[in-house]
């Protein structure tokens, strides 16, 4: 698909309120998603080839996925409503402000919380819960707590979690 094409496509259908409609979309549109993966509606994607979603992860509704330089998103994520995970920006000490991509990689068993803002070259390690609102930059260590702007550890996270999230509902209608 030609790249305005894509995102007219994406657009649309992101806010459709069957969810099977969503994934199929974005699947056609070249994101790797594993299974048991929900996805509300509202997301924004940026170069959906960049985009990994793995097994029963949930996508909040309103999210911005940017995978201009690569999102990988491990398995049993929680990406809660309205948040924005960017990995492309512009280099503000460049003379011609020069476009640069940093992929960034979400480990697994991890919850990051309403409104938070991920930066392009994050790495989130497993276990990690991000506050809402909090703005992430750079390396958060595994099994933690994390708040604040900029994101700052506040606190340990047991290390024996094994839940699973529990995949899409039978409904028709997800929103």
């Amino acid at each position: 698909m030609k790249q305005g094409f894509k995102i007219v496509f994406l657009s649309v259908f992101g806010r459709w309120p069957i969810h099977f409609i969503r994934i199929a979309t974005l699947r056609a549109a070249g994101v790797t998603i594993e299974r048991d993966v929900v996805i509300y509606h509202g997301y924004q994607v940026r170069n959906p080839r960049g985009l990994f979603i793995g097994e029963d992860s949930s996508i909040g509704e309103k999210a911005v996925l940017d995978a201009r330089g690569g999102l990988r998103i491990g398995r049993s994520v929680n990406v809660s409503s309205e948040v924005q995970i960017w990995s492309a920006q512009h280099d503000w000490k460049s003379e011609s402000f020069e476009y640069v991509e940093s992929s960034v990689v979400v480990g697994d068993r991890v919850w990051i919380g309403p409104r938070v803002t991920v930066l392009p070259g994050s790495v989130i390690e497993d276990g990690v819960v991000i506050a809402a609102g909090a703005v992430v930059r750079g390396h958060l260590d595994a099994w933690s707590l994390y708040a604040g702007v900029p994101a700052k550890k506040i606190g340990d996270r047991p290390h024996n979690m094994g839940y699973r999230l529990g995949g899409p509902t039978k409904k028709l209608w997800l929103w």
